[in-house]
């Protein structure tokens, strides 16, 4: 699983949208949306860690992180568990709050793509990672007007959201740097020594 981890998120969820292409006229709207980014996130792991790949190196060396290639598998493993539960769980129970948890995550990886370009010194305004990033940004723009004019969220609904996708990505993001053999203390004192060494 460690090695083949992106080719099972894939079997998964190309397998998921190749069956739900047959029947997308009866699916909801919910449904339909997640079929979507189940697509896009798959799109944007293969361009993260394979075409071109590298977005994991850039930020194991800013983190300050020893990297192993058998360690850097395993620490994909928590992701594509992350995106299967995040797309599945609304899909199947057609929840328009929790659909914003992927919705907000489109935006937050083209936020961190974005930003990324700078806090790597990348020479050229890209990261792994980018193009795909601003197909789910343009996506979860959409999704989220979608939203506001079915109105079917509440107004509160959308600030409990952001907080439950960042609670998601914390929890998937501890699980990674323990594999690492550290914590979020350890993983803080790496940045502040990185930021004063600059």
């Amino acid at each position: 699983m460690k090695k083949y981890n992106l080719e099972m998120l894939t079997l998964i969820m190309f397998g998921m949208v190749s069956c739900c292409a047959v029947f997308y006229n009866q699916l909801s709207l919910i449904q339909r949306i997640m079929i979507g980014y189940m697509f896009l996130f798959t799109l944007h792991e293969w361009e993260e860690t394979r075409f071109p790949g590298g977005f994991a190196k850039l930020m194991s060396k800013f983190f300050g992180l020893e990297v192993t290639q058998d360690k850097e598998n395993a620490s994909h493993i928590p992701v594509v568990v992350l995106l299967i539960v995040i797309t599945f769980i609304p899909f199947f129970t057609q929840s328009p709050f929790l659909a914003l948890v992927p919705v907000y995550l489109g935006l937050f990886e083209t936020f961190i793509h974005i930003v990324g370009i700078k806090i790597h010194k990348m020479k050229k305004p890209y990261t792994p990672g980018l193009a795909s990033a601003l197909l789910l940004c343009a996506a979860s723009v959409s999704a989220l007007t979608i939203f506001f004019k079915n109105q079917l969220v509440q107004s509160t609904g959308y600030a409990w959201g952001v907080l439950l996708m960042f609670l998601c990505f914390a929890l998937m993001q501890r699980t990674v740097i323990a594999i690492f053999g550290l914590g979020y203390k350890d993983l803080i004192a790496n940045i502040k020594k990185k930021i004063k060494g600059n």
